[in-house]
């Protein structure tokens, strides 16, 4: 049997869990996702889950002045709920980031229509409320996967490590696993993953949910 670790990048998979059940994907149906990443010659050593609790903070639009309560929507709802519930399951890590507010911005088919009329001489629609979204941002996510995976394989904790995600920027990371002599399965779910992350993966494995 080979000794195998599951590292799942929450962002990414949660919102492809909720394309396929219409809903907020819950805690066993993020711990079943992982387990069906496992071939009948893997036996698996932890689950890392990756993923930032919501963003709580309480923001005014600029263009109107009203105020969102992040904290109360029904998605930090769920996402506190399943990870909560996440990480007290067996087998399961949580290497937990930070969401950070990077102000309001403008939606792109905005901005579209504003440079459309802008070269075409037309009057600047006037900015709604609804035109302009918060930014949010993940911190420490991508730092915590390529420092587990360097850690699994530099002490050859496992033998494999399967990677759910579809971000080029772990690439020096599953490079550094494959010179310890560790193999790196890719899940990329439904994403088609670039050249260079095809590169530097042993396995390609197609999963459904």
């Amino acid at each position: 049997m080979k000794r195998t670790a599951v590292l799942i990048d929450g962002g990414f998979l949660l919102p492809q869990l909720k394309l396929v059940y219409k809903r907020h994907a819950t805690a066993a149906e993020v711990y079943n996702f992982a387990m069906k990443t496992l071939e009948a010659d893997e036996e698996l050593f932890r689950m890392y889950y990756y993923d930032c609790p919501p963003y709580e903070g309480i923001e005014t639009n600029p263009i109107d002045g009203s105020t969102k309560d992040f904290g109360a929507s029904a998605l930090s709802h769920a996402r506190r709920i399943l990870l909560r519930d996440l990480s007290v399951m067996d087998h399961v890590a949580f290497r937990r980031g930070q969401l950070s507010f990077d102000g309001w911005q403008i939606k792109r088919h905005t901005a579209q229509r504003l440079m459309a009329a802008g070269a075409a001489g037309n009057p600047m629609p006037q900015i709604q409320a609804s035109d302009v979204y918060a930014a949010l941002s993940q911190k420490r996510v991508d730092m915590n996967i390529g420092l587990d995976v360097a850690w699994l394989a530099s002490k050859r904790i496992v033998d494999r490590i399967i990677l759910v995600t579809a971000d080029s920027d772990f690439i020096p990371a599953m490079k550094f696993a494959r010179r310890e002599g560790v193999q790196i399965i890719l899940v990329p779910m439904k994403g088609i993953p670039k050249f260079e992350l095809k590169e530097h993966a042993d396995v390609i494995r197609t999963v459904a949910p």
